[in-house]
């Protein structure tokens, strides 16, 4: 009996106590801020976590300038005009002259296609997302309509997403907002829901919100929330970069999924280098949020800064 009450006593034969998981999103937040605080410049974030539906922000309704994440909206506007019989993905448009190119935007690589080409709206879309494209861009919203861009974004409930290039001269406000934002501008709380919406199939019909998912995994520039996650990880992106900016926006497909949203503005350093004050800021941030988030622990392996994407050596002339 003695025996039996020791055995008791040191828990032998008794169940183990079930684990208690840590919440780490208030820890996470804390360390966040701090960093956005302490940026030469301004920075916010918006973490939504997919399956509990746990949020944290930083500056999440403040706006900031999109830079090329505003693609992401023509790219929605396009698939919705699609689903609605008025385009068809096979669409054509004809490239301007290659002695007008440069008038119209700079470009990486629809700048070298021969003249008298025309592509479809499939091609200006996937030129636009996977390599950011600025004269695929161009073409697509003279094509769509700055205006109908941001008609499709009021509908959907954006309040302080809009496409701001390329706006008629009737429209003052759009280019008087393009004046302080440049090509659009957004909250990285409204920029998280948008991805939200793509994840969840409710921005447009199940067809095109999968369609907009495959082409925003495809995504050439990796070098921020993209080399945050490990090999084999598919992550859905969008980044953008002008000098003043630096900004990423991704749906990570992780065992705990989530979506992250992050942007700069009034940057001190406007170097355009891969250790620019903003670059190493969203590295950082997105290396912390993977490994906060998930079992599988992982950050970028030493030497890795030598392959960040280059754009390929082409700079257009």
């Amino acid at each position: 009996m003695v025996a039996l009450f020791s055995s008791l006593l040191l828990g032998i034969g008794l169940p183990a106590a079930p684990a208690v998981e840590v919440d780490p999103l208030p820890l996470l937040k804390a360390r966040l801020d701090s960093m956005c605080t302490y940026f030469r410049g301004r920075a916010g974030y918006s973490l939504k976590m997919l399956d509990s539906g746990r949020h944290i922000s930083y500056r999440g309704d403040e706006r900031f300038p999109t830079a090329s994440t505003i693609k992401t909206a023509v790219m929605l506007h396009a698939i919705r005009e699609v689903e609605a019989g008025r385009m068809k993905w096979t669409d054509k448009r004809e490239l301007p002259p290659k002695s007008k190119r440069l008038e119209w935007d700079t470009s990486v690589y629809s700048y070298y296609l021969q003249d008298g080409l025309s592509l479809d709206l499939d091609g200006y879309v996937n030129l636009m997302i996977s390599v950011s494209d600025n004269l695929a861009t161009r073409i697509l919203r003279e094509w769509l309509g700055t205006v109908n861009v941001n008609r499709s974004l009021t509908d959907l409930g954006f309040k302080d997403t809009l496409l701001l290039a390329s706006a008629p001269k009737e429209e003052t406000r759009l280019r008087r907002l393009g004046g302080q934002f440049g090509m659009g501008m957004t909250t990285p709380n409204e920029m998280n829901r948008m991805l939200e919406m793509f994840y969840r199939g409710t921005a447009t019909s199940k067809a095109g919100s999968e369609k907009i998912l495959r082409i925003l995994q495809k995504q050439y520039w990796d070098d921020w929330i993209g080399v945050s996650v490990p090999p084999g990880v598919t992550a859905a992106m969008k980044s953008g970069a002008i000098s003043r900016s630096r900004s990423d926006t991704a749906i990570v497909f992780a065992e705990k999924p989530y979506v992250l949203t992050i942007y700069t503005d009034s940057q001190k350093d406007q170097r355009w280098t891969t250790d620019n004050d903003g670059d190493k800021l969203l590295r950082q941030i997105a290396v912390l949020v993977w490994n906060s988030t998930q079992k599988r622990k992982y950050s970028p392996p030493t030497g890795s800064e030598k392959y960040l994407p280059t754009g390929g050596g082409l700079e257009g002339t």
